[in-house]
This record gives C-alpha cells, sequence and structure tokens, in this order.
C-alpha cells in the first residue's frame, strides 16, 4: 500500500515556476522595450503614425505639392479688369488670356427651378445637360487660372432629387486637374426649413434628411502654395484663427427680393473667401456674377474683378452696387 503526500515537493515546484516566470517576463519586456524604442524618435516623443510622411507618399494624395510657382501677368488681361461682361460664362472667359486670374469664386445656377431674369429654361434643365454646360465652363477656369490660383465654388445640392451636386462638381474639377484643398460647411442656421418635410413620418421606410448648411468647394490649380507680397495679407490674427475651422456660420441674404435674384450669397461669404486664400491685388473672377456680391466684395477690398452673367438686368445691377462703392470703376463692357 503506498501513501501520497501531496505537499511534499510544492514549495520546490513554486520556487521553480516563480524564476521561470520571472525570466520569461523580463525577456518580453526587454523585446517589448526594443520595439517600443524603435518607435520613438530621437525627440522622445512617440509618433503615432510611424513613417507618416513616407506612408503618404505610398497614398500618393497631393499633399507634396507645395512648391512656389511665380508667373507672370498677362499684359492681355488688363482689358477685362474692373469690368462687368454681360455674355455666356464659357465663351466669355475663352476669351481670357491663360494663366491671369488668381482666384475664382462663384455659385452656379442650382438647377432647382428658381426665377433667374431673362432664363428661358427656368432653371430647369436634365440633369447630364447641367452638368455638362458646367463642364465647359470649369474647363475654362482650370485654363484661365493661374499656378496657385484658386476656384472656389459654393453649392446647395438639390436633395429632393438625391442628386450630390456637390460631389459631382468636385468630381468634374478634380478630372482637369485641379487639386482638392478644403470643404467648408456654410452653416445658415435652417432659415428655410421649419416647414414639414420628414418623407415617411416615423418609419424607416423613407426618411427625408433637413440639411441647415451649404458646401463651398475650394480647389488648387498644380499647386498648393500661392505666392504673393506678404505686405499685401489683409487678413486679422482672429479672422484667421476663426475662418480655418472648416464650418463657418452666418446668416444668408435676405434682400434678394430687392435686386430681383433668387439665389444670393451674402457679402460674408466672398469676404471670407478673398481674405483667406488670396492677396490684395488680386485678380478675382465670377463666371456666374449674379448681380454682383463677388465684384461688389472685390472692390471693397482692394483686389481688382471681371464680373460675368448672362443677364443684362443682373449686369446693370451689378454695375451700380460696384459703382456705389467706387466712384472710379471702370464701366466699359
Amino acid at each position: 500500500m503506498s501513501c501520497i503526500y501531496p505537499h511534499r515537493y510544492q514549495g520546490v515546484a513554486d520556487l521553480w515556476n516563480r524564476k521561470f516566470l520571472w525570466n520569461l517576463g523580463n525577456r518580453y519586456f526587454n523585446c517589448f522595450q526594443w520595439r517600443y524604442s524603435a518607435m520613438v524618435p530621437a525627440g522622445g516623443k512617440r509618433e503615432k503614425v510611424p513613417d507618416k510622411a513616407g506612408k503618404a507618399k505610398v497614398r500618393g494624395g497631393s499633399s507634396a505639392s507645395k512648391k512656389s510657382i511665380i508667373s507672370s501677368e498677362p499684359p492681355a488681361i488688363r482689358n477685362y479688369l474692373n469690368r462687368i461682361i454681360c455674355g455666356d460664362a464659357a465663351e466669355t472667359i475663352r476669351s481670357l488670356p491663360k494663366n491671369s486670374v488668381d482666384i475664382i469664386i462663384t455659385s452656379p445656377p442650382y438647377n432647382f427651378g428658381h426665377a433667374y431674369a431673362h432664363d428661358e429654361q427656368d432653371d430647369t434643365r436634365d440633369w447630364d445637360e447641367y452638368f455638362s454646360q458646367l463642364q465647359a465652363v470649369w474647363k475654362q477656369c482650370y485654363r484661365v487660372l493661374k499656378p496657385g490660383g484658386r476656384i472656389a465654388v459654393n453649392i446647395q445640392p438639390l436633395f429632393s432629387d438625391y442628386i450630390p451636386t456637390h460631389h459631382i462638381i468636385s468630381h468634374q474639377l478634380r478630372h482637369l486637374g485641379l487639386l482638392w484643398k478644403a470643404e467648408i460647411l456654410w452653416e445658415k442656421n435652417n432659415y428655410n426649413a421649419k416647414y414639414t418635410a420628414w418623407g415617411s413620418w416615423k418609419s424607416p421606410s423613407m426618411p427625408y434628411l433637413k440639411y441647415t448648411w451649404e458646401f463651398i468647394e475650394v480647389f488648387d490649380k498644380e499647386t498648393h502654395k500661392k505666392t504673393g507680397d506678404r505686405n499685401a495679407i489683409d487678413i486679422t490674427d482672429a479672422e484667421f484663427k476663426e475662418w480655418v475651422v472648416g464650418k463657418w456660420t452666418f446668416p444668408p441674404e435676405i434682400r434678394m427680393k430687392d435686386f430681383n435674384h433668387p439665389a444670393m450669397f451674402p457679402e460674408e461669404l466672398p469676404r471670407r473667401l478673398m481674405k483667406l486664400f488670396s492677396y490684395r491685388g488680386d485678380i478675382v473672377l465670377d463666371p456666374f456674377n449674379g448681380v454682383g456680391t463677388t465684384t461688389l466684395v472685390a472692390s471693397r477690398l482692394g483686389r481688382r474683378f471681371i464680373g460675368i452673367d448672362i443677364s443684362r438686368e443682373y449686369c446693370e445691377k451689378a454695375l451700380a452696387r460696384v459703382h456705389e462703392a467706387d466712384e472710379g470703376f471702370d464701366d466699359r463692357e
């Protein structure tokens, strides 16, 4: 008959186990410490994304497009400066010399069915036709932009048609070779969305979402860096800190009936875009100038401008607004 003593060698086993685990833990700790130190740069701060620059290069974005490109101003552009021109946008821009404009700020007709002056189609076109016409304008805008020039397009999609206008226009601009720089949300605080339009009420069947903002898509030509005279910078510290946050909150235009225009943006929109993305003395183009909010703000901020619109009524109102701001304006057409 044999006897079992379960605790006879327990102390020896525990000692061996503790030494084994201690040695094993040290090995893993040393290994972890080596791997961690390999991820920490000489300054001692650990990178969230190791080799960030190398990985950005693999992805192939445009963040490395930062070279300074200085281009001379074509003398022929002087014939168009500080003028309101009545005509078709694409055809008129075609007459401008290439690489001559610093920044384009515009908002094309939305294709909502608005009653624009002298629009026989009442702002209602087949979407393919609408985007085809815009593409012809964007193509000419690309041609006349200087290297380092910017284009900022204010867009309000027609959500009831389920057409992502801002995405489609952005795709058009990228396809031309422009570099995407920013998307700004212009929060209007739901000024016109107080009525009920929920689609399928309290049902996942087909809810309709409400939007209180519009989009501003900003693109650069060839490089994200714009050259200019530092003495011609007119943005303040406070403005810069506020406006580099990509959500801008200010009210919409409330005087549209006074100008017989159904879709004006307020002066604050081009004012911010000009001060953030251009220098005093730069050339500003608006190919859908309407009643001239862009050209008015450009005149006030010491920019040279070219405004184009197909409606003579709107061109005359744009001209009158600039005259009020600057009696020395050149009104040749």
